[in-house]
């Protein structure tokens, strides 16, 4: 269209011109066309040329979100396998099961290796929790997602001295509801020093959930969701996915977050390290 619009520019003033002139000079009246005529080709040029390197331009953006999404789930497709290696069973599954859920269609080499891993993941889990003497207490617990959470395992054990995997459910519930009971009690003298536009504990967690998810992209429905308060403006966050293999339960590991209430910043857990980084949302749906 830009291209259009510039001739008919070009040659309206064309026209002007040599109205003005009249006929006085034949030859000047020639060489003003011929000038004119120059002018349309260049502008046709400069157009052509515009167009032509719009084009390159977004047939480069086209190859460079190609190369990043290919880079984005190679690096799913090694730190699954790295933590695989390092037999962290539960969260190279979560790892591979995200890259996934992506359409790798495009990708069949990357594809192929992870669910060739995801078998071996899969394999490694069953044999595992075979093994496991607390499996079938998980089992037959009213509390699966309690015994499988790393973070309520750290919680029980500060709280009791004992091993939430191998407790009874009647010292898990005691638990629970002293912790639900001390929570209320924190909840109501904080509601006392605080306005009304000072959200409840309660609202300020479903807050934290909402945001993680939306960040993450990862599902409250086909997920468990465990989280804590560490500190006046940390809550740590673990998301796992269950599933059965061979009638046992397994446990992915999604992933382990940090979220700052006072940056809004979300912070993942690499598995391998403890250490956390801000979450880019390459480990995740994309």
């Amino acid at each position: 269209m830009k291209k259009n619009w510039s001739r008919l520019l070009i040659i309206s003033l064309s026209m002007v011109a040599l109205s003005a002139c009249g006929t006085n000079n034949e030859n000047e009246g020639a060489t003003s066309e011929a000038t004119q005529s120059e002018s349309v080709v260049s502008e046709s040029t400069v157009s052509e040329s515009t167009v032509s390197e719009s084009t390159s331009s977004q047939a480069t953006d086209s190859s460079t979100e190609e190369v990043s999404l290919q880079e984005t789930y190679n690096k799913m497709y090694t730190d699954g396998l790295a933590q695989y290696d390092a037999e962290k069973y539960d969260e190279a599954a979560g790892t591979i099961g995200l890259l996934l859920q992506n359409d790798l269609s495009e990708y069949n080499d990357i594809e192929t290796k992870a669910t060739s891993l995801k078998e071996d993941i899969t394999f490694a889990q069953a044999q595992k929790a075979k093994a496991d003497k607390a499996t079938a207490l998980i089992e037959n617990s009213t509390y699966k997602t309690e015994r499988t959470s790393d973070l309520a395992a750290e919680e029980f054990t500060t709280a009791t001295g004992k091993d939430i995997k191998t407790a009874s459910d009647d010292e898990i519930g005691s638990w629970l509801t002293e912790k639900d009971t001390a929570a209320k009690k924190a909840a109501e003298e904080a509601s006392k020093e605080t306005t009304e536009a000072t959200p409840t504990p309660e609202e300020e967690l479903n807050t934290v959930l909402d945001k993680v998810v939306s960040i993450t992209g990862i599902s409250p429905e086909d997920n468990q969701f465990y989280a804590t308060k560490t500190t006046e403006q940390i809550y740590t966050i673990e998301i796992r996915h269950s599933h059965e293999v061979d009638g046992v339960g397994i446990s992915n590991m999604v992933g382990m977050f940090e979220y700052n209430l006072a940056t809004n910043e979300l912070k993942k857990m690499d598995p391998l390290t403890g250490e956390y980084s801000v979450f880019t949302g390459t480990d995740s749906t994309l």
